[in-house]
């Protein structure tokens, strides 16, 4: 069998290795929609690997069928989302209208219509998935009100509000950090959270379906008055695992009318303003800690941060240092430091 490399996306989240389709199908099912497989050649043996995890409402399970390959067929989705994003050509059959294609990018299986689709043996494919219940959740809470209907996806006809690059970027961001987690003790809740919020946002942005139209409209002129009630929600929940939604949500307004007034009132976007104030009490933090070996790390993880140089970055261009050059300052000289409650 195929040892593991790093090409292969959540490797750190590896469920099966095996050779038995019936393996490989029960370790997969639970993260994708249902579906049956056959093998393409019957009685020989396959050479398989599933990796998957779990972001709140979004499933991501990566699968090499190795071998000689299998025959994916999958039922109508109906309620469900679920988007193929195969490493290499992937054969894609409509079975009540015989239409047949090859894909090289993310294909969303029909809400409608029974498929098949023969995914590369030996590279792979990623399947993201959620319930478009969610998505419908999260569309309501980007427009400030409820849409109606559940969206629909569309594989062909219609146009999506951003180039579908978006959603293969924003997956393939997603799975590096969820590796990159689990060899820095795992993956912090705000860091959750705004991953899965990030997918969401991709798939109604970059995928076409019935509720984009309305997605591209302007927002109404937000309120700015609200500004104030913002900044202070902001102050007093940065430590919970929060997103740009959720602060819309605290004001009674969309996200679309957020992004506005943030950009109006402080020439910046809702996830910088949720950074700064997440960055001011980091800085808080160092200059009332006492240093260690892990006090940059924990810092950081409290603020959201699962790449150290990230967080390096974001810090030295909010403050002139960096996070080690505070530390060290406040360790050469302890009357700098200052106690974190004079700082809130």
């Amino acid at each position: 069998m195929t040892p593991p490399t790093a090409s292969q996306p959540l490797s750190a989240y590896r469920r099966v290795v095996s050779r038995e389709l019936d393996v490989l199908h029960d370790a997969v099912e639970p993260f994708a929609v249902g579906h049956d497989l056959q093998a393409r050649r019957p009685g020989a043996p396959l050479d398989g690997v599933v990796n998957a995890v779990t972001l709140g409402s979004v499933n991501l399970v990566w699968v090499r069928y190795g071998g000689g390959g299998v025959i994916v067929d999958t039922p109508p989705t109906e309620g469900h989302f679920a988007m193929c994003a195969p490493m290499a050509p992937m054969d894609v059959e409509y079975r009540s209208t015989r239409k047949r294609s090859t894909t090289g990018g993310g294909h969303v299986l029909s809400h409608d219509e029974p498929m098949r689709l023969v995914p590369p043996p030996r590279r792979g494919c990623l399947v993201v998935s959620t319930t478009t219940g969610r998505l419908a959740d999260h569309l309501a809470r980007q427009l400030g009100r409820e849409h109606g209907p559940p969206p629909r996806f569309l594989n062909s006809g219609g146009k999506a509000v951003l180039p579908s690059s978006i959603v293969d970027r924003t997956w393939r961001h997603v799975c590096d950090v969820l590796d990159h987690a689990t060899a820095h003790g795992g993956l912090h809740p705000l860091a959750e959270r705004n991953l899965e919020e990030s997918l969401l946002t991709a798939i109604l942005l970059g995928l076409p379906h019935t509720a984009a139209d309305t997605l591209a409209e302007p927002p109404p002129r937000p309120p700015h008055r609200l500004a104030g009630v913002i900044r202070d929600w902001v102050e007093a929940h940065h430590r919970r695992p929060i997103g740009v939604a959720d602060i819309a949500s605290a004001a009674g307004i969309g996200v679309r009318q957020l992004q506005a007034i943030c950009h109006a009132e402080w020439g910046m976007t809702p996830t910088q303003l949720l950074r700064g104030v997440r960055l001011d009490h980091a800085r808080a933090a160092l200059l009332a800690a006492t240093p260690g070996p892990r006090t940059i790390t924990e810092v950081a993880g409290a603020a959201g941060y699962v790449h150290m140089s990230r967080f390096a970055a974001h810090y030295r261009q909010r403050f002139g240092e960096t996070p080690s050059q505070t530390l060290r300052r406040t360790a050469a000289d302890p009357r700098q430091r200052v106690d974190p409650r004079a700082e809130a």
